[in-house]
């Protein structure tokens, strides 16, 4: 973000017209973010890959060199920006960087959560030097659920010098969302110490604020804390701003939530300057189904959002609070020329991409050609698993001839709560029951830790199937295995292991779908297309067998989150999230 005396000079210049420009684009209505008006007539020129002059005519920076873009018929909107995203599951981020582009998306702030969870710094660099092999720009924010909380977590974890190394990167722009902020108001002195960190260096802190209210969510605000990307509803939205936060309203693969809270922010009539729109996550197949930033603006604008507030919401607003206003989200002189080029403003439809002045995608298609990293060997099918795990590894002894035990009951796709359920053993072990959907959940440790299986139990998943598992969850990334079956059970979870990670979903003693996931477990190197195809695959097969939910292997992957309500489970152990604390299986213990 840095630039040098020589590299200001020639901007200047051309903006006199004194040294020609290399782009000038012409003919279209551009959208102008700062001024809230859609110009016609202007004419935007483009020297060393930002912008220099905008304007009525740039017939002065025109030079026989200069190359032209005629923009009639279309918008001319800034890039698009998606201020709060994860690209470290499923595909390898350069793969969604891919799919993401050729949507008008032109910049991301997103966290490296998954390496870092898997690899630990080592993890961080690796993403970094990921992201900056494709021109689409990524500002990492360093993550903090490595681990999510030490207390019920065994994921790896980032040193304080680590996180100090982190946010002196200048790739880095602060630090990713602070999910335990029960941790952190219980006064946890590492947790201080990077917010300290971060805020010494200027540097932004994401939210995740779910469940504070009142005092609480004062509180965290008051910590430095500065974005919530979590309102489900009219009441969190209006807190959060009320408060001060920047309100980050999602839309995308985990959970859509513009409906409850941007149509009230809507009807009210409030303030939209601190209003980002984001999707903390849009999965391959729901990028080949609905689109990107392109989608949700989309969804903003018939939502009641107008449309210059829906772009200024995903370009101007993202870009005051990530810091980077002076680089990117609006089209003026110093900016990078990062521009969508739209044939509708209502609907969205994205003609082209460009990015430093350089169309990258058109007609939907991405044009980058650069190569990705390699990823080392070391990090390829590395779960520290044999591939030996038998049906009896999931047996739960149980003596007694009733017991009462803790159930994570499914409320929704994300949300469990802790139900205790009378249970009959079978031959001196706790079985599943099918008839009232209650599956046996096992978590691995996957580090080469001692401890070796935690068991749970999970009633409403609905999917009436052997085995499903994944290695890819929130935020454990661990091996997890629910099913009805102690003999799909093994059998899904050594096709796992042997692949190094993955989805599937076993019944009978078949495999019916699996996807491979060998980079720590957590993505493939595959295109994107061919990943959400497989992903559509397992979701349609869970439904199919009677799963409610939209995105049935979702639910599984939140179920290791400790950090929303109410029951969860990790290699710890079942932990009762609102205690922060491991807690029995049998609820009498």
């Amino acid at each position: 973000m840095k630039r040098s005396k020589a590299e200001i000079e020639r901007l200047m210049r051309g903006a006199l017209g004194e040294i020609k420009a290399d782009l000038i684009v012409t003919g279209g209505k551009l959208i102008n973010v700062y001024s809230g008006e859609i110009l016609d007539g202007m004419e935007i020129a483009v020297l060393d890959g930002r912008i220099c002059y905008v304007g009525p005519s740039a017939a002065h920076t025109r030079g026989e060199e200069s190359e032209m873009f005629d923009a009639r018929g279309l918008y001319v909107s800034p890039g698009f920006i998606d201020a709060h995203t994860h690209i470290g599951h499923f595909c390898r981020p350069y793969e969604y960087l891919q799919a993401y582009l050729p949507h008008g998306t032109t910049a991301l702030v997103a966290s490296c959560d998954e390496p870092a969870t898997v690899f630990g710094f080592k993890g961080v660099k690796l993403f970094l030097d990921e992201v900056e092999a494709h021109p689409l720009r990524v500002f990492t924010v360093i993550s903090m659920v490595a681990p999510q909380d030490p207390l019920l977590c065994s994921t790896q974890s980032l040193s304080q010098s680590e996180v100090a190394e982190g946010l002196d990167d200048p790739r880095v722009i602060g630090l990713g969302e602070i999910v335990s902020w029960l941790r952190l108001l219980q006064g946890d002195q590492e947790l201080l110490e990077s917010i300290e960190m971060a805020l010494k260096r200027g540097k932004i802190i994401h939210g995740h604020t779910a469940g504070a209210r009142d005092q609480k969510l004062c509180a965290i605000a008051a910590a430095g804390i500065s974005s919530c990307h979590e309102p489900i509803n009219e009441a969190d939205m209006l807190q959060r701003l009320r408060s001060g936060y920047w309100v980050m309203l999602r839309e995308g693969s985990f959970r859509r939530d513009l409906e409850g809270t941007l149509k009230p922010l809507v009807v009210r009539g409030l303030n939209t300057h601190r209003l980002i729109l984001v999707t903390d996550g849009m999965a391959p197949d729901d990028v080949a189904a609905d689109g990107h930033m392109d989608f949700i603006v989309r969804r903003a604008i018939k939502l009641g959002l107008s449309p210059m507030q829906a772009v200024q919401a995903v370009t101007l607003n993202p870009a005051i609070y990530s810091g980077l206003d002076q680089e990117i989200g609006g089209i003026a002189p110093g900016r990078h020329a990062d521009i969508a080029f739209l044939e509708d403003l209502n609907e969205v439809r994205v003609h082209s991409t460009m990015i430093g002045g350089k169309v990258l995608a058109q007609q939907g298609k991405s044009l980058v050609s650069a190569r990705p990293i390699t990823w080392p060997e070391e990090t390829l099918r590395c779960l520290r698993l044999s591939a030996d795990v038998s049906p009896a590894s999931f047996r739960i002894p149980c003596s007694s001839p009733r017991a009462r035990i803790r159930v994570m009951e499914l409320l929704n796709q994300n949300i469990t709560a802790e139900t205790i359920m009378d249970v009959a053993p079978l031959n001196g072990a706790l079985e599943a029951d099918p008839s009232r959907d209650l599956l046996k959940v096992a978590v691995f440790e996957r580090h080469g830790a001692e401890g070796g299986i935690a068991f749970g139990f999970l009633k409403g998943f609905g999917a009436r199937v052997g085995a499903v598992g994944t290695t890819t969850n929130l935020d454990e990334n661990t091996l997890l295995i629910a099913g009805s079956r102690d003999e799909d059970m093994a059998l899904c979870a050594n096709i796992l292991i042997e692949a190094g990670g993955g989805m599937a979903v076993v019944d009978g003693g078949e495999p019916l779908e699996k996807i491979e996931f060998p980079v720590g477990g957590v993505f493939s190197l595959g295109p994107w297309q061919e990943m959400g195809e497989k992903l559509s695959g397992v979701h349609r097969c869970l439904k199919e067998r009677g799963s409610p939910f939209a995105k049935p292997i979702y639910a599984l992957c939140f179920l290791t989150f400790v950090t929303l309500p109410a029951l969860r489970i990790t290699a710890r152990g079942l932990v009762a999230a609102k205690e922060r604390k491991v807690v029995s299986l049998f609820a009498d213990g």
